[in-house]
């Protein structure tokens, strides 16, 4: 499913029906419910963080007996997609995570000050919802903490690790791009049974460009298994199941600290087959009980991985199809997508 009749992953796929924004959720909702009723799909796979928490919704208010949702209580959903709750869930649980104020508040200036006093400068302030690091400032003098903390729905934590340079020349103008590297977000992808059980794991380091993952490392770190195997337990007694990727930095101590948590597939997740670890074929067959989708071929596994951006045609046939009837079926063009990586 998709909004956008545009986007050209729609065309790599078998068939693709357009549906409401989920901001207009009621309308969402009921174009899900309509789709689910009519393909009657053995998976339902969550695409983006905002679809986590309406289908774990869908599956409890429609569908209870259903075995289809790869997803878990909705509840926690809600608690992964707020950066402020996911810290208070941590702390609650006793896991590490980094100290977040929230913005907005009379009381948010003296937190966030506290944090300078314990941390020092930068501190990130990131939306309180989203994800892709969009919207993130990055807080490096008292007059910027002033204005962010009277921001709304922004979280505010301690920049983890060792601080980037954070000095722009503008002598000669402003920088058409500038960003602050990320090369050390060390992430865990946790693989939950419907029955709660952790089926496997991949802990690894991402390499960050604009927000997107150009390259990841694997990381074999007890430490590391250990911090992500404590949110998998605490999110199974929160009723979660199905995919838990926790992000996390590395303190000066060598000690691990969550950032944020999601419920989905990450960007990464075809990179990792590379690592060996073949998420899609083992949580789909394990959610529709049967050896469905077969080993990827590698003759051995490897350590590293680079991303690289690929051309891809755009369909203009296609997209008019899509756009006039809301739905469209590779059945019905002369040649789809991926017929051009094939050629």
């Amino acid at each position: 499913t998709n909004l956008d009749a545009d986007a050209i992953g729609n065309f790599r796929c078998d068939t693709v029906y357009l549906v409401n924004p989920v901001s207009h959720r009621e309308a969402y909702i009921s174009d899900l419910i309509r789709l689910i009723n009519q393909i009657t799909p053995d998976v339902i796979i969550p695409g983006r963080d905002p679809d986590i928490e309406i289908l774990g919704h869908i599956h409890r208010q429609y569908y209870p007996e259903s075995q289809a949702f790869l997803c878990g209580s909705p509840d926690f959903a809600v608690i992964m997609a707020d950066k402020v709750l996911s810290w208070e869930f941590a702390q609650s649980k006793k896991l590490p995570f980094a100290p977040v104020v929230e913005s907005g508040h009379p009381h948010s200036l003296q937190l966030a000050r506290e944090l300078v006093n314990i941390h020092g400068f930068p501190l990130i302030a990131k939306p309180r919802y989203g994800s892709g690091s969009l919207g993130i400032l990055l807080v490096v003098h008292p007059d910027q903490l002033e204005r962010v903390v009277t921001l709304r729905d922004y979280a505010i934590q301690p920049y983890i690790g060792k601080s980037p340079d954070c000095t722009l020349d503008t002598s000669f103008g402003l920088p058409f791009f500038w960003e602050v590297p990320e090369e050390s977000l060390y992430v865990a992808q946790v693989l939950i049974s419907r029955k709660g059980e952790i089926l496997e794991t991949c802990q690894f380091m991402s390499k960050m460009v604009m927000g997107k993952c150009v390259g990841m490392r694997l990381v074999s770190d007890p430490e590391l298994y250990d911090v992500a195997c404590q949110y998998a337990d605490a999110a199974i007694q929160q009723g979660w199941v199905g995919l838990l990727n926790i992000q996390m930095k590395k303190k000066e101590d060598g000690t691990y600290t969550g950032i944020e948590m999601n419920g989905r597939f990450s960007g990464g997740t075809s990179g990792r087959r590379f690592f060996g670890f073949d998420e899609v074929r083992t949580i789909i067959n394990a959610w529709v009980d049967a050896d469905c989708i077969p080993p990827f071929p590698i003759q051995a596994p490897f350590s590293s991985i680079v991303r690289q951006a690929v051309d891809i045609p755009v369909p203009e046939v296609d997209i008019h199809a899509l756009h006039t009837n809301g739905w469209w079926d590779v059945a019905n063009t002369d040649q789809s997508i991926d017929s051009h990586f094939n050629s």
